[in-house]
């Protein structure tokens, strides 16, 4: 009977570091298909979410790391940077319109997608929260 309990009690703990581990990283889910002043909105509060994580983030691993660690890092979010901008960069062409100012809100939706992923990706690597 004590075994069938610590076995219990041993495969409850599990599955609450696991389920811990796995909710300790909250995606969000950015649907900024509203009206024009909303969705602007929406746009530019999800990339400051999703930048203040990434920094947040970030930092917590970087004070984990050797020097020359924090140099490959540094590199490394560099690069992920000039490839996230590239990606979702906003390139207005003539006058501003309905159809450019979502075309913008799309540029930060991707923006804070990109942001969200190597935010997540980084906390896996590093074990940060």
């Amino acid at each position: 009977m004590k075994l069938a309990t610590g076995f219990l009690t041993l495969f409850s703990a599990a599955l609450f570091s696991i389920s811990s581990a796995q909710a300790a990283f909250v995606e969000n889910d950015y649907n900024c298909d509203l009206s024009l002043g909303e969705a602007i909105d929406c746009g530019e509060n999800a990339v400051k979410v999703e930048k203040k994580r990434l920094n947040k983030i970030y930092m917590s691993a970087y004070h984990t790391l050797s020097s020359s660690q924090k140099s490959q890092l540094d590199k490394e979010q560099a690069a992920w940077l000039k490839k996230r901008n590239k990606e979702c960069e906003f390139k207005q062409e003539g006058l501003m319109n309905n159809m450019m100012v979502y075309q913008m809100v799309g540029a930060d939706v991707c923006t804070a997608n990109e942001s969200q992923k190597r935010s997540k990706s980084l906390a896996e690597r590093y074990k940060v929260r």
